[in-house]
């Protein structure tokens, strides 16, 4: 990757602060925090977060004790080689091991002191936090600040030559933990490209060259991938099936780090010509996952089957902005969260805000939409009155989807 540019973009949203790491024109990896306070609203756990939780119930037949983290799922901590089991209502400072998935709870360990060594948080300012109410220690710290130190990856931080901050005073305190050089846009995300990633990867099927497709099925258990060449082979098999393949190798590794996919990965790749083309689709996969993401090829059949597994260390992109739906979208079986919508909507209107200061843009919402904004983040509207006064208008209309939206001056 010698020679292409590194950047962190980072918005401070009314809503939401999130993160991307873009390489050269290409947009690798989403990260998103609470906005400046919001910090103490709920949210899922999230790896390497620290939790004073409580043990609701022990478990012997399944190896563990079940902890209340004061959100609608409990975590499980298994017990391992001790066999020693925390009594039911015992108070325990516990880390995150791995995030919650479907129906299934976070995984905790009790060693958080290997958290707060990563996320480079004193020992004593941990300890005073001991008594407080079942929350995320370490919240003291920035909402800027916590998307760019702890979200980020440390490779990727290291080697940015620019952070793109759309705050001022959110840039002089990246300043202080960054040696890079730090500048100040108005809407990252649009300018380099990420807002539009970020849409696209939220759809299940995107295209390839040629006419070729793929095709991302996730389940609680694992992700799918299927390779369909579309137009671009014609049904031919062979040596054209092998071009597909390798145009396929080059985007899943991005594609799988956008979508923030772990676990066993599925990948129904074409059938190949034979043993130098699947030696060579496995070459590929390397290459292009290198700095990109995380991953151990397994097995390559004969008839294109490739299990994969990767470190699960976040919430999907797909868990994280939809929920369960008998008939939803962006995926069959899924729809948009209320709370993802609700950003989404409120973050377009801040955008037009700032990059067109005489303009008077209005917000239009469906009902839901709206009934979330005004019960409960009327904060939010607050707050872009605050930045950019009261030349905004945010109006519901029933002939929208209850969670849709749109823009007008």
């Amino acid at each position: 990757m010698a020679g292409v540019k590194r950047r962190v973009l980072i918005e401070c949203g009314v809503a939401e602060t999130r993160a991307a790491f873009v390489l050269g024109d290409k947009t690798i990896r989403f990260w998103f925090n609470p906005a400046r306070g919001d910090e103490a609203l709920p949210r899922p756990p999230q790896t390497d977060a620290i939790y004073l939780g409580r043990v609701r119930s022990v478990s012997k037949s399944l190896g563990g004790t079940f902890i209340d983290l004061g959100g609608d799922r409990d975590g499980f901590l298994p017990v391992g080689g001790s066999g020693q089991f925390p009594a039911e209502g015992a108070a325990l400072i516990v880390r995150v091991r791995r995030p919650a998935s479907g129906a299934k709870g976070a995984v905790l360990s009790v060693d958080w002191k290997a958290g707060l060594k990563k996320e480079g948080v004193a020992f004593h300012e941990a300890q005073a936090a001991r008594a407080s109410a079942p929350a995320p220690l370490g919240e003291w710290v920035d909402a800027a600040i916590h998307a760019f130190v702890f979200a980020a990856p440390e490779a990727a931080l290291e080697k940015a030559e620019e952070i793109v901050v759309n705050d001022v005073a959110a840039a002089k305190l990246v300043q202080d933990y960054a040696v890079n050089q730090v500048s100040i846009e108005d809407n990252p995300f649009e300018t380099y490209g990420a807002a539009e990633v970020l849409e696209r990867s939220l759809e299940r099927t995107i295209g390839l060259s040629g006419g070729a497709r793929l095709t991302f099925d996730q389940a609680e258990a694992m992700t799918v991938v299927d390779v369909d060449s579309g137009g671009a082979a014609d049904g031919a098999s062979g040596r054209l099936n092998d071009k597909v393949n390798i145009a396929a190798a080059k985007a899943l590794p991005a594609e799988f780090s956008r979508r923030g996919v772990g676990g066993r990965i599925v990948v129904d790749f074409l059938p190949s010509s034979g043993a130098e083309a699947r030696k060579s689709l496995t070459e590929t996969l390397k290459q292009a996952s290198r700095g990109v993401f995380e991953m151990r090829l397994g097995k390559l059949s004969a008839d294109g089957v490739y299990d994969i597994t990767a470190p699960r260390t976040q919430l999907s992109l797909l868990e994280r902005a939809t929920e369960q739906a008998g008939d939803g979208w962006p995926v069959p079986g899924r729809r948009f969260t209320l709370d993802w919508a609700a950003k989404r909507a409120i973050g377009a209107l801040e955008g037009a805000l700032a990059t067109r200061p005489s303009g008077r843009p209005r917000l239009i919402v469906g009902a839901g939409i709206e009934a979330y904004l005004r019960t409960k983040r009327p904060q939010w509207a607050d707050r872009l009155a605050a930045r950019y006064g009261a030349r905004f208008t945010i109006a519901p209309d029933d002939k929208l989807e209850e969670r849709s939206f749109d823009l007008a001056e």
